[in-house]
């Protein structure tokens, strides 16, 4: 065979490398969405408290919401035998826009288990529970109870 007969090849070569690459990049990938949480509605009795149980394990975090009005108290109680282990934010409402940050509360700095403050705006609030990074990887499954009280 010729060089030339190389040469000719060459550009149909390409062709095909480059379809295979394509074929390649399109073949399924770990879906980021699925370490995404869920949020569930909480549902509160006649006192104006929830409760709910649940287990975390891994990355994947658990999300809470309920609706709150500007003033209302908001109280948060974390209950679980690896408490430390579990972080716990309180994410606002987009409400207004001098809000500087997204969360009310998060228990990364403190590790505190109970939170009870005023609730900033109306709307929407979110209560996320996941496990701190370097305990997910350790950690088996971890049982928590998370209170949530409106006054």
């Amino acid at each position: 065979m010729t060089p030339s007969f190389f040469i000719c090849l060459a550009p149909i070569v390409s062709v095909l490398l480059a379809g295979c690459m394509a074929v390649a990049n399109d073949a399924p990938k770990n879906d980021p969405s699925a370490n995404e949480p869920s949020a569930m509605e909480l549902k509160f009795d006649d006192t104006s408290s929830a409760r709910v149980e649940g287990q975390l394990a891994g990355p994947r975090a658990h999300e809470y919401t309920f609706s709150a009005r500007k003033g209302q108290k908001v109280m948060l109680a974390l209950s679980s035998d690896l408490s430390p282990w579990i972080g716990m934010d309180l994410l606002a409402p987009v409400f207004a826009a001098t809000l500087k940050g997204p969360a009310v509360y998060t228990n990364f700095i403190d590790g505190s288990t109970r939170w009870e403050g005023t609730a900033p705006g109306n709307g929407t609030y979110t209560v996320r529970l996941g496990l701190l990074t370097a305990r997910a990887k350790k950690a088996g499954r971890i049982d928590y109870e998370l209170d949530v009280n409106i006054k």
